[in-house]
């Protein structure tokens, strides 16, 4: 058992005063049990109650007092209920409408009872049965597979780890270590960040042993997916799920994704579903420059795949293939782009910001942004860029139809630093802006840096 920072988050709310019940929200196999059990060391009795079971789901059945669930609760794991020094873990809790609405009560009638509810379909359930969570009557933590940051940590390079968190503004890494922070990128976008593959890495040290960690995994979520959705929906599920991987960093036009095998309203569902369960990232395009982001209706969204490492498995890319893309200069393919795309969602445990694209579609001509993502009280424009020689034309557009003068690159050189730049624009206009440039294996560090830039 490992380390994750969502240890530190889950700590926090247990001792945070006017604590609130804890929605534990993500993609299943991402470790949300493991890390609860983890926190259930913490208290005198830990109570686990998995509402697909029926006789834990009955409990909830038809109740009238919170009082009588308790005493069930006691029955049932024949331990006691003792606010303040117990933790109630409900798993997979969207199997029990009654649970989730007997929430508020446990907030309201007993304020020091530790309440945490998870499940990885949540989303899916909420969506398609139309109930919700007791507005301001509980609280939400998101976990994702682990990061780059998290991956450094368990393998045990804490001083390369304390290297890169005290880098600063006009720091740079020696090419030795420059070089071995590319190699270790090079392992995680292979191993990825499941806490299965991860585990498995750490025992055997074998990408092959990884390999058939991530068939498993991939096996396993397709065989789900009859939880998910009914007859030939799960069909489609498997579809979406299979080809994702294959149009990373392309703009989805589900007709072609659906190909002769659906329509591309069944597959446009699929994708949904997909969404909402927190195995596929659904990026949306917009043509905003100011807050807030707003998707621009019918045109073609972007995806990223719910972990590098399965992404790159089911690519059949190998260590030296992700080594030779993150040197080469030139690079211009959609896989780095999903690993920052997957470190910037993590990012942020209290709550699941959806990911933009800026597009400009114009007679004659068109840009795109990678990123646009909201920051204070503004937008910040992100591209990624292998090498330092690329062309930024899309960076300079969203720049020249805003009143931003900033934008970051993540890029594959040694250097933290920022730069002023004047370009002239195609139509004779001067932009004058600072450009951020942040090397790959610093994304999960970019609003801290950001921070520190602003004061």
């Amino acid at each position: 058992m490992f380390t994750r920072k969502s240890d530190h988050d889950l700590l926090l709310w247990k001792n945070k005063k006017n604590r609130k019940p804890l929605i534990f929200r993500g993609a299943r196999q991402t470790g949300k049990t493991t890390l609860v059990r983890k926190l259930g060391e913490q208290f005198e009795n830990f109570i686990e109650l998995n509402l697909e079971k029926d006789a834990h789901r009955k409990i909830f059945s038809e109740v009238k007092d919170i009082k009588e669930v308790l005493k069930s609760i006691e029955g049932i794991s024949n331990q006691r209920v003792i606010p303040s020094k117990t933790l109630l873990f409900l798993d997979e809790i969207q199997n029990s409408q009654t649970a989730i609405k007997l929430l508020r009560y446990f907030y309201e009638e007993l304020p020091d009872l530790h309440v945490i509810g998870a499940g990885s379909l949540l989303e899916v359930r909420m969506k398609s049965e139309g109930w919700s969570f007791p507005v301001g009557r509980v609280e939400f933590l998101y976990l994702y597979p682990l990061t780059f940051e998290e991956f450094l940590s368990v393998i045990g390079e804490e001083i390369l780890l304390q290297s890169l968190r005290e880098l600063k503004i006009g720091g740079t890494f020696a090419p030795p270590i420059h070089d071995k922070l590319l190699s270790l990128l090079s392992d995680y976008m292979i191993v990825g960040g499941m806490p299965e593959a991860v585990n498995e890495y750490l025992k055997s040290g074998s990408f092959i042993s990884v390999k058939q960690c991530h068939e498993t995994l991939s096996s396993s979520f397709k065989e789900d997916f009859v939880k998910y959705s009914r007859g030939a929906e799960i069909e489609h599920l498997k579809l979406v799920w299979d080809r994702i991987p294959f149009e990373i960093g392309k703009r989805i036009t589900y007709s072609k994704l659906a190909g002769s095998e659906a329509r591309s309203k069944e597959i446009s569902q699929a994708f949904g579903i997909l969404h909402e369960a927190m195995l596929v990232e659904r990026i949306f395009p917009t043509t905003q420059t100011l807050p807030p982001l707003v998707k621009k209706p019918k045109a073609s969204p972007k995806a990223i795949f719910l972990d590098v490492g399965l992404c790159t498995h089911m690519l059949h890319i190998s260590r030296n293939q992700i080594r030779e893309q993150l040197v080469d200069p030139f690079y211009q393919g959609g896989l780095i782009e999903m690993f920052v795309g997957q470190e910037l969602l993590a990012c942020d445990f209290y709550s699941r910001d959806t990911l933009f694209f800026w597009i400009r579609e114009e007679k004659g001509s068109s840009s795109e942004l990678d990123f646009l993502v909201p920051y204070d009280k503004g937008l910040i424009p992100i591209e990624v860029r292998s090498g330092s020689h690329g062309s930024l034309k899309s960076l300079h557009q969203f720049l020249s139809r805003s009143s931003y003068t900033l934008g970051i690159r993540f890029y594959n050189q040694s250097t933290l630093k920022i730069e002023s730049h004047q370009v002239t624009l195609p139509t004779g206009k001067k932009l004058n802006y600072e450009l951020l440039s942040i090397p790959f294996y610093l994304t999960w560090r970019w609003k801290e840096i950001l921070n520190e830039l602003r004061g």
